[in-house]
């Protein structure tokens, strides 16, 4: 076991002593759903990329148009980190719904504009005590 203090943006800081992690592929019309399985838990993302990663669940491309388009970087394998992002919606709460579409994910267009894109995040879920933290 270890310990380690996380401190966030929105001034909490988690002391964390356990984790257990979680992935996800968030496709269009989609809503990422992460969860903590314990209220004495919180999320910490760990990880959140935008964009057209790889053909699977949520890119289906026919193979005509990989053959022809499949060497583009910016039509396959384009993607941004959004970690920063992500953490801000999600980190030190216990449960987090992201919506996709989502506007602030829409405007980071890593992929030709008028491209699906879709979310892979990774969190995990760890067990500490919420700590408010006064700056002067």
């Amino acid at each position: 076991m270890f310990t380690l203090r996380v401190k966030f943006l929105n001034h909490k800081s988690v002391v964390i002593a356990q984790e257990s992690h979680n992935l996800q592929e968030t496709c269009q019309l989609e809503t990422m759903k992460g969860r903590c399985h314990w209220r004495s838990e919180v999320m910490v993302m760990t990880s959140a990329r935008w964009g057209r990663m790889k053909t699977g669940r949520c890119l289906e491309i026919h193979s005509n148009a990989l053959a022809a388009l499949g060497h583009d970087p910016m039509f396959l394998g384009c993607s941004e980190d959004v970690l920063h992002i992500l953490d801000q919606k999600c980190s030190g709460r216990s449960s987090c719904d992201v919506r996709i579409p989502d506007p602030t994910l829409d405007e980071i267009k890593p992929c030709y504009s008028d491209q699906t894109r879709y979310l892979e995040t990774s969190y995990m879920c760890v067990k500490g005590l919420y700590h408010r933290i006064m700056t002067i």
